[in-house]
């Protein structure tokens, strides 16, 4: 069975309002990253407290998915945990899988935490992430954990209370509404939602909140227009080419104008330049680019052995709190002087760089780059 539901809880807003980002987003492959496995850690921290009804303080030094427990970690869980410890109820789980497939096909996914008390399901979820501050209000990932935990407990509920504990931005939202409303809102919305989505014809409708996270960001050609007409819908005339425009500079309307779309326009055009780096570290080809070699500084091939010259030559102005760097040294000695540390230090080639054809510099060959493939194994949590 598969980990995650093609129609999956966590990209629910993006097929819900994009329905052609669900057929696209699968050509690719999943990403992760250090705050994605971050978060992992922390709701398995989360998960053994609540299991073993235990402060999150016990396991600090505790490995937990490769993340050793600090106190940092510890105290922010212990928000989460101690919030989720407050509601009571009758009958709680913890990390329950809810299905919602009666709406959406295959459709499941897993609460954090939910638990009935006189007729209320309280649905809560960790958010361990601090990047963007995510509100429950109509929330749709919310809102299907809470559809899925509703139809498990159809005839125990009156109204269902979803929660969203954001411990590291001191955020915690609820938002709830009526077992029916809910019901309603799955009829009304998510059944026609899914059914669009999974049609191989499904449109698209670029949004900012829907793209944030989209694997296929750098490469929609309906993202790539949005982002196109968004731009030049910030001027006033453009019957003529800009640049034969009178006057020649924006006005203050045109910057206001533009200032709301920067956030969306620089996070896809950085997604774009991310996606042409690692094609091209990959071994693929792309037309008019290359990689070549970044800048780079020199570093000490031995830093003692350069130390114990460099005293000799100049006492202590050889130190700044540590030892000085190649440059720094060269500086001090004089240029002269600078040609005995020579085989002191080395030049390591740069980060592979995109750069145009015209670039002087010669092309680096894929397999020269592995060495720097750390940099572009990006990834999503949500």
């Amino acid at each position: 069975m598969s980990k995650h539901a093609l129609l999956g809880a966590s990209k629910a807003h993006r097929w819900m309002t994009c329905p052609g980002s669900l057929n696209l987003e699968s050509t690719f492959a999943d990403q992760t990253s250090f705050f994605a496995a971050e978060g992992t850690a922390a709701h398995a921290l989360a998960e053994e407290c609540l299991l073993k009804q235990k402060p999150p303080e016990n396991f600090i030094g505790v490995e937990f998915e490769g993340f050793i427990v600090d106190e940092d970690m510890a105290y922010h869980v212990a928000t989460y945990v101690d919030f989720c410890n407050a509601q009571g109820g009758e009958e709680t789980h913890v990390e329950l899988r809810v299905d919602y497939s009666e709406w959406a096909a295959g459709g499941f996914g897993t609460a954090d935490y939910v638990t009935l008390d006189d007729g209320v399901l309280h649905v809560i979820d960790l958010k361990y992430g601090q990047g963007l501050k995510v509100n429950a209000n109509r929330n749709e990932q919310l809102m299907l954990y809470g559809l899925g935990a509703a139809f498990e407990f159809i005839d125990k509920v009156d109204t269902v209370s979803m929660t969203i504990v954001q411990p590291r931005l001191d955020h915690i939202d609820t938002y709830s509404m009526r077992a029916k409303d809910l019901f309603k809102w799955a009829n009304d919305v998510v059944k026609p939602a899914a059914r669009l989505a999974m049609s191989p014809d499904a449109g698209f409708k670029p949004n900012k909140k829907a793209c944030h996270f989209c694997k296929a960001k750098p490469t929609c050609r309906a993202l790539a227009k949005h982002n196109y007409d968004l731009t030049l819908g910030s001027f006033d005339n453009l019957e003529e080419p800009l640049l034969v425009q009178v006057p020649h500079t924006l006005n203050v309307e045109e910057i206001s104008n533009l200032l709301p779309k920067m956030d969306a326009l620089i996070g896809w055009a950085q997604g774009v330049q991310k996606h042409a780096h690692k094609l091209l570290l990959d071994g693929g080809i792309l037309p008019n680019y290359k990689l070549v070699a970044g800048r780079s500084q020199r570093k000490w091939v031995d830093q003692k052995l350069a130390e114990e010259q460099l005293i000799q030559m100049l006492g202590d102005d050889a130190y700044v709190s540590k030892l000085i760097s190649p440059a720094q040294a060269d500086k001090a000695l004089g240029k002269a002087r600078a040609a005995e540390i020579v085989d002191l230090y080395c030049k390591p080639e740069g980060r592979p760089t995109l750069a145009p054809d015209t670039d002087q510099r010669p092309a680096v060959k894929p397999d020269a780059a592995e060495y720097f493939n750390d940099i572009t194994k990006i990834g999503k949590s949500e």
